[in-house]
């Protein structure tokens, strides 16, 4: 609130009733309350400091933002899909969806520090991936400081399970369910163009990574005895690794 005696005060303010607005401020830490009459108002904006106990100016930019986004996901490295499959080509089955969200607290203008999960289908859900990790964004502002270019950097846990890999044991081919987990990343670079002070569009292009060193087999004694051949499991559940493409939006403040 500025006065007409140009002056500025950081305050709660409330409804006129009488001709006077009450007001709560703070001082040395102890916060107190009183009237000031509406003629000796010349101005006052909602949101300009950090708080009522901080006289730093609140910053332009948002402070907190989560996201939420969808769009595809392609597979790359070693993959062993079903030959059951009658197109032969892995390029359809290595295709598959993306769904994420994070959260993201800023320090600076352009360094902020958060949270990060996404989740990953392919072969209409067969093959299911899950990430969650925290992460480190830089952005980079436009002339408006509006919209913003923003990279991402993430090293957390990653798992992935197969329901129905089939395996060749003996004269069948059963079909097994199997799991595996290991240390993960995600990076990402997008693009953010503001709607409102509170939501913004965004675009991404990201890349899991993760590399498997041990698969679990679920029920494993119903297939296989001490003395037989290990299982060939050769391929499946190998990596994490996916390129996605996204498209979301992200809610600020």
């Amino acid at each position: 609130m500025v006065t007409n005696n140009r002056d500025t005060l950081n305050c709660k303010i409330g409804k006129a009733k009488d001709d006077h607005y009450p007001i709560i401020f703070m001082i040395e830490n102890e916060e107190f309350s009183g009237l000031i009459h509406k003629d000796s108002v010349f101005f006052f904006k909602k949101d300009v400091f950090l708080g009522l106990e901080d006289n730093r100016l609140r910053p332009w930019y948002s402070l907190v933002e989560i996201g939420f986004e969808a769009g595809g996901a392609y597979q790359f490295g070693k993959f062993r899909m079903d030959d059951d499959l009658t197109d032969k080509s892995d390029v359809g089955a290595r295709t598959g969806f993306y769904l994420g969200t994070d959260l993201t607290y800023f320090i600076s203008k352009r360094v902020g520090y958060g949270l990060k999960y996404n989740y990953r289908s392919l072969l209409n859900g067969d093959i299911q991936y899950q990430y969650v990790g925290p992460m480190i964004v830089f952005r980079f502002f436009d002339r408006k400081k509006s919209s913003h270019l923003f990279f991402s950097f993430s090293g957390g846990f990653g798992h992935v399970s197969q329901k129905n890999a089939p395996i060749q044991l003996y004269e069948i081919r059963p079909r097994i369910q199997m799991d595996a987990s290991s240390l993960s990343g995600n990076m990402a670079i997008g693009y953010s163009f503001r709607c409102t002070n509170y939501m913004s569009v965004r675009l991404k292009a990201s890349c899991n990574i993760g590399y498997p060193r041990f698969v679990r087999i679920e029920n494993v004694q119903k297939y296989a005895s001490p003395s037989a051949t290990p299982l060939d499991i050769g391929d499946y559940c190998h990596n994490m690794n996916t390129i996605n493409f996204t498209a979301g939006f992200s809610f600020h403040k």
